[in-house]
């Protein structure tokens, strides 16, 4: 586990938390209204059956418009640490741009991982590793989906143990986070308390990306020739 990678995911965060605040609510703010008005107000069936609807359109959300907050937030993520000013609206652009290709990527991505859980678990979350730099490679690089694919696999070389450590630990912290969050909304019991905790939850989640980007960085750092004398 790498607590110089940690620190600085959270460090990013807060400095500028409005800025990824506000890209991933562009999404998951309506996402997360649709989906509580069904879990809350379309009970024609039962409950039961609400709850699975709202279900399967957050699995709709996340799958074709996640990328677009992905793409978003890299770029975000790479003028900030370039030393650049970093809007809302150019992040944005620049993620409606990139969104196609990536949401092709992760697709593909997706389904590799998919098939190694299939067979096993532990292929699976290998594949996992080996890829979980394709999407900064697809957005910041411009890298065709098979160029991403076989670059990912070689600048995780030596770091995948730190990244499934480092990512298992940011995923232990926000799964906490929102079991606790999601108990204290469902005393509640009240729709808007839902969506207000569904959002927090949501943004807790860039961390992922912040973290991830951070190892991509410091990879293709290491991995950019030295210059000539």
């Amino acid at each position: 586990m790498r607590r110089d990678i940690i620190a600085e995911t959270f460090r990013l965060l807060a400095r500028h938390f409005h800025l990824f605040t506000l890209i991933a609510l562009t999404v998951w703010l309506p996402g997360h209204l649709i989906i509580n008005y069904i879990d809350f107000f379309a009970t024609s069936k039962g409950a039961a059956d609400a709850g699975a609807r709202g279900f399967r359109v957050g699995l709709m959300v996340e799958g074709f418009f996640g990328p677009l907050v992905v793409a978003a937030t890299l770029n975000a993520l790479a003028r900030i640490t370039r030393g650049e000013p970093a809007s809302y609206v150019q992040a944005m652009w620049h993620g409606v741009a990139m969104w196609p290709r990536l949401f092709i990527a992760r697709l593909v991505a997706s389904a590799l991982v998919l098939a190694g859980l299939i067979a096993l678990v532990v292929p699976g979350v290998l594949i996992l590793v080996r890829l979980c730099f394709v999407d900064a490679l697809v957005v910041l690089d411009g890298a065709p989906l098979g160029a991403a694919l076989r670059a990912s696999n070689a600048l995780t070389v030596g770091r995948r143990p730190a990244i499934f450590w480092t990512g298992g630990f940011l995923f232990v912290a926000v799964f906490s986070v929102a079991m606790t969050l999601s108990a204290l909304a469902g005393a509640a019991d009240h729709f808007v308390v839902q969506v207000l905790v569904d959002c927090v939850i949501a943004v807790t989640q860039v961390v992922f990306t912040i973290a991830l980007f951070l190892f991509y960085r410091e990879a293709r750092q290491a991995a950019a020739p030295a210059p000539a004398a």
